[in-house]
């Protein structure tokens, strides 16, 4: 990989394509994200390799570059790739991919750099930066916002987090899949960035909750309601993401389940004993709690 080019800003607005000159990539997860990137990537030139468990997978890439058995050090090593990106589920499956017997801390080398798109907790992040640092290998967390459509058209946006060499990079390569890239600071910036990001949207998704049910109990149609809603001041990039779902199950919280998970996440990093905080740490930790209760099912959204 090359450093960005003297056009190119620190933040903001990707442009350019990767250079052709670029090493081998392997994408750990070929699912809903890590499929529609590693397409991109193959599309921008790159030559990309992909990793799932799945046998069903093995022909997703074009020339069969899929492993789907062995070990991710001995992918690493047979592709000879000079960055990963993994994109799994959540942040325990990225803990087995990284900890397992050939894993992916026993395939760091130097020069290897590690990107990881996977929503994790901040201190997550900055062990696995450690871990990388040690073996004299880079790495970037860069969670995602943009969902799987902005995948596939290219658009997503990626918060980074890592040492500003790490970044510069990776640049060129998030170029082929991102439309906005932006460094936040040092490792475990990047997931600070998504959290912050998950609760902003939380409060969205937790009124179209309530808004559906509302709009359901009244006897409207919900397809309709939702066309006029979409016109007006109500809409969001969140109600055009989720509104068929809404749609067909508007009292089914566990369609927002990946935002749990996120904001569980978020509420980590309070102290355990959150009622011996003070003040504004406490107001947040409460008004986060009860927003987390209505994804998980123990509280109806708000106004119903």
């Amino acid at each position: 990989m090359t450093s960005p080019t003297a056009g190119e800003v620190a933040d903001g607005p990707v442009g350019a394509a990767p250079p052709a000159e670029l090493a081998p990539v392997l994408v750990i997860g070929l699912g809903t994200m890590g499929l529609p990137i590693a397409l991109r990537l193959h599309a921008a030139g790159v030559p990309v390799w992909g990793m799932d468990s799945r046998p069903e997978l093995r022909d997703a890439l074009p020339s069969g570059r899929v492993f789907t058995a062995g070990s991710v050090r001995d992918a690493v090593h047979a592709c000879r790739a000079a960055a990963v990106i993994t994109c799994v589920s959540d942040e325990a499956a990225l803990q087995r991919l990284w900890q397992a017997p050939g894993g992916l801390r026993e395939a760091l080398a130097p020069g290897l750099c590690v990107v990881d798109h996977t929503t994790t907790s901040v201190p997550t992040a900055r062990q696995f930066a450690a871990d990388a640092g040690q073996a004299g290998a880079m790495w970037v967390d860069a969670p995602l916002s943009g969902a799987a459509a902005g995948a596939r058209a290219g658009t997503l946006s990626a918060m980074l987090g890592g040492e500003p060499g790490a970044v510069a990079h990776v640049r060129p390569l998030l170029s082929a899949y991102c439309a906005t890239l932006t460094h936040l600071g040092p490792a475990g910036a990047g997931q600070a960035g998504k959290l912050t990001n998950q609760i902003a949207i939380a409060g969205i998704n937790a009124g179209l909750l309530a808004a559906t049910g509302f709009a359901a109990l009244q006897g409207l149609d919900l397809a309709r309601c939702f066309d006029a809603m979409a016109a007006g001041s109500a809409h969001s990039v969140q109600m055009a993401q989720h509104r068929a779902a809404l749609t067909q199950a508007p009292d089914d919280s566990s369609l927002f389940d990946w935002l749990r998970r996120d904001l569980a996440l978020v509420l980590a990093h309070f102290p355990a004993d959150a009622a011996a905080t003070s003040g504004a740490s406490q107001a947040l930790h409460g008004r986060l709690h009860a927003l987390n209760r209505v994804f998980d099912g123990t509280a109806a959204p708000p106004l119903l």
